[in-house]
């Protein structure tokens, strides 16, 4: 684990906090879309009035992205804890360098440090 340490900066309990937040957030993603499939499993009631059709349209758009961009965290968040669990957690993917506890504590999903991953969204 001294090794680890040295090359993550990550003490064992950091990594227990860093667990149990990406735990919390795989939970609430998951509570969040089985609500949402609950929820379109129920749909509308009677009929939609005209006005209300583009409204409806707007709000289902909406709640398709919102899926995507939980669907993606999602499977960010597992593929965090499938790297503590390899012992890869805390090095950025793109340079193996340490992504500091501060990024972690903040996206413990993050896989690249706040200046890489800066680099990549300006691509």
């Amino acid at each position: 684990m001294t090794d680890r340490k040295q090359a993550t900066g990550l003490s064992t309990d950091d990594l227990a906090k860093l667990r149990h937040a990406l735990v919390r957030e795989r939970e609430a993603l998951i509570a969040a879309r089985d609500a949402q499939r609950a929820s379109a499993r129920g749909g509308a009631d009677g009929e939609i009035e005209d006005g209300d059709v583009a409204e409806k349209m707007v709000e289902q758009d909406a709640a398709l992205r919102l899926r995507a961009f939980d669907a993606d965290r999602l499977v960010d968040v597992e593929h965090a804890l499938g790297k503590i669990d390899a012992g890869t957690y805390g090095l950025s993917e793109q340079s193996g360098a340490p992504i500091p506890l501060d990024r972690l504590e903040a996206v413990p999903w993050a896989r690249r440090t706040a200046q890489e991953e800066e680099r990549r969204e300006r691509r």
